[in-house]
Order: structure tokens, then C-alpha cells, then sequence
């Protein structure tokens, strides 16, 4: 295990162990979203045969996301829609993937990811009513910045993937540690999301 993975485990655990500590972060079932998280990369460290957890893990993280997101959205039918509908994408993706891990189910996450963090920020940008608080006050900017941030490197990373696995090798391994360190930046932004009052 590389430093780089000690820290993702360390932050992560950091992550966990704030959304049980905290009890105004239970009703939103953080905990829930970090043993989940925590369980898969555990298993797959030691279990390689078990990577499509990822995949489970991907459309598990599609409907925890929206449901922490959808009070806080505009369009609520239309994104609801689009919801159900990457989600069942995801499980055709993921059923006829003929490989442990299917990449596509993390790409589509990640757009959804995107989709979400942007709707938020449009919807507290057209928001017409008083805002007492400012924005870096609430616990879902950071989490928006977080899933952005993480949603862009994943996808700068793992979709030229197989193009640079063939011509570049060392750029792509250059690439997995700018992501590691990328990972580990969004789950500090997490973190932050945690600690305000306000969702």
C-alpha cells in the first residue's frame, strides 16, 4: 500500500468517523454512503475478483446523491427523471459488461455527479428568496465542489484509459496518482460539508 492509499483510507475513515460522531449529520445518512464506500474498498484491496462492487457502489451513490440533493434542486420531475433513468442505464451497463469492472457505470456516475453538482449551484444562483447564509456556509457546496472535482478527474483519467495503455504507459500512471491526489482533496471537501449546520 502506497502513501497516497494510506491517506485515501485515512480520509475517508476521517469522513466516517465525523458522520457518526456528528448528530445533526445522521438524518442525512452520511454513514450509510461511508461504511458502503469503506466496505468496497476494503474488499476489493484484498479480493481483486470483486471489482464490479465498484459497480454497485456507482448506482448506489446515484440514488443517495439525489436523494441528499433533491429538496435543494430546481426541475425536481426532470431530474428525478434523468435519476431513474442513469440508474437503470448503469444496471444494462453493468449486466452486460464482460469485464469485473465495468467503466462505463463510473462514467455515467460521474456525468450524473456533474449533472447534480450544477443543478444545485444553478438553483441557489436562481434562487429568489433572502439568503442569510452564504453559500460556503452550507454543507452542500462543499459536497457539490467535492463530487465536481472528483467527477472531472475520474473522467480525464479513466476515459482515455485504454488509449494511453497502448502508447503511454507511464503518462497513465502519472495520471492514477494526479487522480489519488485528486481523490483525496474532494473527500477534504467532504469533510468540510460535514462540519456546517446547514445542508
Amino acid at each position: 500500500m502506497s502513501i497516497l492509499d494510506l491517506l485515501y483510507f485515512i480520509i475517508l475513515g476521517v469522513n466516517l468517523m465525523v458522520s457518526i460522531v456528528v448528530k445533526a449529520q445522521w438524518k442525512h445518512f452520511y454513514y450509510i454512503y461511508f461504511l458502503m464506500t469503506m466496505g468496497v474498498e476494503i474488499v476489493t484491496l484484498y479480493f481483486h475478483g470483486l471489482q464490479r462492487l465498484y459497480n454497485f457502489l456507482d448506482i448506489f451513490s446515484m440514488v443517495f446523491f439525489y436523494f441528499l440533493f433533491r429538496e435543494s434542486l430546481v426541475y425536481k420531475r426532470i431530474v428525478k427523471g434523468i435519476t431513474m433513468s442513469m440508474v437503470i442505464f448503469s444496471i444494462y451497463l453493468m449486466a452486460v459488461s464482460k469485464t469485473s469492472y465495468s467503466i462505463y457505470t463510473g462514467i455515467v456516475f460521474c456525468l450524473y455527479s456533474i449533472f447534480l453538482s450544477l443543478n444545485w449551484f444553478h438553483s441557489m444562483i436562481a434562487s429568489t428568496e433572502s439568503e442569510t447564509l452564504r453559500i460556503t456556509d452550507r454543507g452542500l457546496f462543499w459536497i457539490s465542489s467535492s463530487l465536481l472535482m472528483w467527477s472531472v478527474f475520474y473522467l480525464f483519467r479513466m476515459t482515455p484509459m485504454y488509449w494511453f495503455n497502448n502508447r503511454d504507459t507511464e503518462f497513465l500512471y502519472t495520471l492514477k496518482y494526479i487522480f489519488q491526489i485528486a481523490t483525496i482533496i474532494s473527500y477534504g471537501l467532504f469533510l468540510k460539508g460535514l462540519t456546517r449546520k446547514q445542508l
